[in-house]
C-alpha cells in the first residue's frame, strides 16, 4: 500500500466519523470483519454512524497520525462535538448536558487486494465519559 492510498483512508474514515458519509465503504470489502463488534459486512457503518449522529452534534475529526506497514493501516485521530443524546451504548443512562466530547481513538485496519478486510479500534471510551460527565 502506498501513503496517498493510506491517506486516503485516513481521509475517508475521518468524513465518516465526522458527518456519517459512507462513501469510504468503496474501499471496504464486502467480506469486512470488524473486530469490536465481531461483524462480518458493512452494515455495522450504518449502525455507528447512526449511534454517532443520535449522540454528538457538531462532530469533527482531527488527524493526528495515518502510516501503513505491508497490508495494516494505523490512523490516530480524536473525534471532537457536543453530546446531545445516548445513542452509542456507553453513554447509556447517562444525563444529556450538551458537554463538548473529546474522544481519541486509534483505527487498525487490515488490507487484502486492496481492499480493507478487517478492523480493530482502540478508543479512550473513558475520556468520552469523563467529556460527558463533566
Amino acid at each position: 500500500m502506498d501513503p496517498p492510498t493510506a491517506q486516503a483512508l485516513a481521509d475517508g474514515y475521518a468524513a465518516y466519523l465526522a458527518t456519517g458519509d459512507l462513501s469510504v465503504l468503496t474501499m471496504f470489502s464486502a467480506e469486512f470483519y470488524d473486530n469490536v463488534s465481531r461483524q462480518r459486512g458493512l452494515q455495522i457503518f450504518t449502525v455507528v454512524g447512526d449511534w454517532l449522529a443520535e449522540s454528538f452534534a457538531e462532530r469533527s475529526v482531527e488527524l493526528h497520525l495515518a502510516t501503513h506497514n505491508d497490508d495494516t493501516v494505523m490512523i490516530w485521530y480524536t473525534v471532537r462535538g457536543r453530546h446531545i443524546g445516548n445513542g452509542f451504548p456507553r453513554l447509556d443512562g447517562l444525563p444529556v448536558k450538551g458537554n463538548p466530547i473529546t474522544w481519541p481513538q486509534v483505527h487498525i485496519f487490515r488490507l487484502d487486494d486492496g481492499l480493507v478486510v478487517e478492523h480493530w479500534a482502540v478508543r479512550n471510551d473513558a475520556a468520552l465519559l469523563d467529556s460527558v460527565t463533566a
